[in-house]
């Protein structure tokens, strides 16, 4: 028993340490200091940080969160070989040990003659395949200013050259941060300014929890939200992803690297297909209804009516006897051969009868063979059309936990088309980079009364540098991080509707 279990934990933990494993498919961060790229590894392995190429195959089946060491090829323009290394060490803090420094900064001039070597002299040293930590030393011997100046400005020279000659590089596993920020950096536009800030507001409100049925209409956005709100949805709940176009966007869905049972909890479909999908099992049921009421008020007037009939029956049937046995002696012995005819055209219509009753039968039996194979019925309807009935039972008999909007567009037909099938009691929330269109919404809200709690507000944001006595804000931030509308929806009450349509038509 006890070599069973210890097989069964060494086998886990082996299967986690290949979770944890770079595999071609995948998406990693690369990490070189402060800057961070997303990419997909591939066979080739290559992968370029500015204009340095990185040969990426080193990196393959070896676990994340490693570092590694970018090795010049010789005669090679900036093309780098990653070598593994436990640790790194700072550049400036290599480079500071055997130089001195000066008192301050009063007879230096930045006058463009104080670095002897040229520029193609060092772009030579670079292309020849020689390391960042000689090439930084090679400036540091030929300045010569570099003495003369202070401790803290020979630091902040370093740092600065340390950040074009860095050598190592960190892999790192994408989260919803880091891709956020990557994304922010490289183009905010994509995301519509989406910042990460803002992100985890939306997270808040909607308040998620891993059993639930959420609604999530996105277009512009690659994908981030959804991301965002699949990460925090196990098995047994469901996000559907609403989007405009034939296709969604899922670059940031992606890029998390989700397994195979969190994809299964996410529905991407056209918001138009749905609409549709939705009003018509709507129709279908009121037509269900009314054909079970008119069924029934049939089949109560039938009985009636049998009733009636059979207590009618009954008080004739004594007195109809003998009058019965008479008219059956008639027929047997004076019309014996228009008994025959009758008899005859009775049994030919029965015949046809069960001919004809053979013959549907037949049909049923091989529509229903045709109908009978769910592999073959499946297979002939395509993707988006499963995705939408598979979205719409879900939305239509409990409704959604929570709805949210990030669209491009203007969010009020999106708003009034999604919130019907929000349950009550449930938040919705609507992100827009401008303040208008959210404004009109909230008075259209307001003049209703299925919500409460609307509110619109505006994140501010501004980061800080802290550093020992030199503890500031940044200088440069981000104008603005969108607004957001959020509420809860209620249900309607009956006395409200009709006191709302009374004073309309006053």
């Amino acid at each position: 028993m006890d070599k069973s279990i210890n097989c069964g934990v060494a086998r886990r933990m082996a299967n986690e340490m290949e979770k944890n494993n770079v595999k071609v498919g995948d998406y990693i961060v690369i990490q070189r200091q402060n800057y961070t790229k997303l990419h997909k590894v591939t066979l080739k392995g290559i992968v370029m940080l500015g204009k340095d190429q990185l040969e990426l195959g080193p990196i393959i089946g070896r676990p994340v969160w490693k570092t590694y060491k970018m090795i010049p090829k010789k005669n090679g323009k900036r093309v780098f070989v990653l070598k593994e290394c436990d640790n790194y060490e700072s550049l400036a803090e290599q480079l500071k040990k055997d130089v001195s420094c000066g008192s301050d900064n009063r007879n230096i001039f930045d006058d463009g003659r104080s670095q002897l070597l040229s520029t193609e002299e060092i772009v030579s040293l670079r292309t020849s395949g020689m390391s960042g930590q000689a090439i930084v030393g090679q400036l540091i011997e030929n300045s010569k200013t570099f003495r003369d100046k202070t401790e803290y400005s020979q630091e902040k020279y370093l740092k600065k050259k340390e950040k074009k000659y860095f050598e190592y590089i960190t892999i790192r596993w994408p989260t919803i941060r880091l891709i956020t920020e990557v994304m922010y950096r490289t183009d905010p536009l994509k995301i519509m300014g989406l910042r990460m800030d803002t992100l985890s507001q939306i997270l808040t409100i909607v308040g998620i929890h891993t059993h639930g049925t959420y609604m999530v209409y996105e277009s512009g956005c690659q994908g981030l939200v959804a991301a965002a709100m699949l990460n925090n949805i196990n098995i047994g709940g469901q996000l559907v992803h609403i989007h405009p176009g034939n296709l969604p966007q899922k670059q940031a869905i992606l890029a998390m690297n989700y397994d195979n049972d969190k994809m299964s909890c996410l529905i991407s479909v056209n918001i138009y297909s749905l609409l549709r999908k939705l009003q018509e099992n709507s129709a279908s049921d009121e037509n269900n209804v009314e054909v079970n009421k008119k069924e029934s008020v049939i089949n109560e007037s039938f009985l009636s009516e049998s009733e009636s009939d059979n207590k009618a029956i009954k008080n004739e049937e004594n007195s109809s006897n003998d009058v019965i046995d008479t008219k059956e002696n008639v027929i047997t012995e004076k019309g014996s051969g228009s008994g025959r005819l009758v008899c005859d055209s009775l049994k030919k219509d029965d015949k046809e009868f069960v001919e004809e009753k053979e013959i549907t039968l037949n049909v049923v039996h091989e529509r229903k063979r045709k109908h009978s194979d769910p592999g073959e019925s499946m297979s002939k309807k395509p993707r988006w059309e499963l995705e939408t009935e598979k979205a719409a039972d879900f939305l239509r008999p409990s409704k959604a936990d929570g709805l949210v909007i990030i669209s491009r567009e203007h969010p009020s037909n999106i708003l009034t088309a999604l919130l019907p099938y929000v349950a009550p009691s449930r938040p919705f929330i609507i992100f827009c980079p401008y303040r208008e269109p959210l404004l009109e919404i909230y008075i259209q809200l307001k003049r209703k009364n299925n919500t409460v709690g609307l509110r619109v507000t505006e994140t501010w944001l501004r980061s800080h540098q802290i550093l020992p006595s030199r503890t500031h804000p940044d200088i440069l931030m981000s104008g603005s991080g969108g607004y957001l509308l959020t509420g809860i929806v209620v249900e309607c009450s009956t006395s409200t509707n009709t006191q709302e349509s009374g004073s309309s038509l006053q």
